[in-house]
């Protein structure tokens, strides 16, 4: 898991490297931008996967203290970096800093608001079949309009509740990802791959697609699964996968600010190639750090403030009983 996920943030930075720029106005060349959508259909698809596959670890906790944590690991960092993205980048135009508007799903930082939704309603689908939630965010992704928040949030709600069921589901994923499967589900991926590549717009959030983005992902656990089998060393990977929310918040205003400053100064392409280096040196930094004080904060709340949350929302730790003679 750590491997893919670590993978899937590589494809991001490496995008959002040659996108940045291209936001303030530099023109980068036809082929990275044919890479870059050959990629779209897996890169946020498999981290919604993998975050779904989470789900049914954190749904054995008592509600109250699901919630704090939730609250701890996706609200607080979600604000902490809409803060800072509007101190870097992020100018909302006509769209002052108080309107809800301008909290919803922003900028880069849609997926921790998209996941925070999931989480918020997982607790309703617990008593379901854990292919009903999967079917209604495929009808929601089919019938709101297409590319509106609300469609994509019901597209990629698909693979989150997917992630969840193949966790309940441990023998349909290990066949899955067998290489007499995962063979030919590489074929499909990579077809869809380059049909993304040539009509990305109507395929980027296209429903019906979503078992070829699923596809992608299968087929790329099965392949770190052979080569961590085999005992091939994936360590940079699997770091990156482990501090996959640090990598993820922090990389955008980086490179923001460094495609401001060096627009007109040098080459798209050499900003694109600055911009990656130093997102991957800032976000390896922090995810050295992540655990000290008061870097911590940065991607977790203070954990007196979860403990406060968890209280709040009724559920307080029973006391120990005393022995009595």
């Amino acid at each position: 898991m750590d491997s893919v996920r670590g993978t899937a943030i590589l494809l991001l930075l490496l995008w959002h490297a040659s996108a940045v720029p291209e936001m303030y106005g530099a023109e980068m060349p036809e082929a990275i931008r044919a890479v870059n959508a050959f990629f779209l259909p897996f890169r946020m698809p498999t981290l919604m996967l993998l975050s779904g596959m989470l789900l049914a670890k954190s749904l054995s906790k008592p509600l109250p203290t699901y919630y704090a944590g939730k609250f701890a690991m996706i609200l607080w960092p979600y604000v902490v970096w809409v803060l800072i993205a509007k101190a870097t980048f992020l100018d909302i135009e006509g769209m002052p800093w108080w309107h809800w508007r301008a909290w919803y799903a922003t900028s880069y930082l849609w997926f921790l608001f998209f996941i925070g939704v999931y989480y918020l309603v997982a607790p309703a689908f617990r008593r379901l079949p854990g292919w009903v939630p999967v079917a209604a965010a495929a009808i929601l992704g089919l019938v709101l309009p297409y590319g509106t928040t609300e469609q994509r949030m019901a597209y990629f709600a698909v693979f989150f509740f997917t992630g969840a069921w193949l966790a309940r589901h441990r023998g349909v994923l290990d066949t899955l990802t067998q290489w007499r499967v995962a063979g030919p589900l590489a074929v499909a991926a990579a077809g869809f791959g380059v049909a993304a590549a040539l009509w990305t717009d109507p395929l980027q959030y296209a429903v019906w697609g979503a078992p070829f983005s699923l596809a992608g992902s299968l087929f790329l656990a099965a392949l770190y699964g052979s080569l961590e089998r085999g005992r091939r060393r994936l360590g940079a990977l699997r770091f990156a996968g482990r501090s996959s929310l640090v990598y993820y918040v922090s990389h955008f205003p980086v490179m923001a600010v460094i495609s401001e400053a060096l627009l007109g100064v040098l080459p798209p392409l050499l900003i694109a190639a600055i911009n990656l280096v130093a997102a991957l040196a800032v976000g390896t930094l922090l995810a050295f750090a992540k655990e000290r004080m008061p870097v911590c904060w940065l991607f977790r709340a203070p954990r007196p403030l979860t403990r406060g949350v968890d209280r709040a929302i009724g559920w307080v730790a029973p006391r120990r009983r005393t022995a009595t003679r």
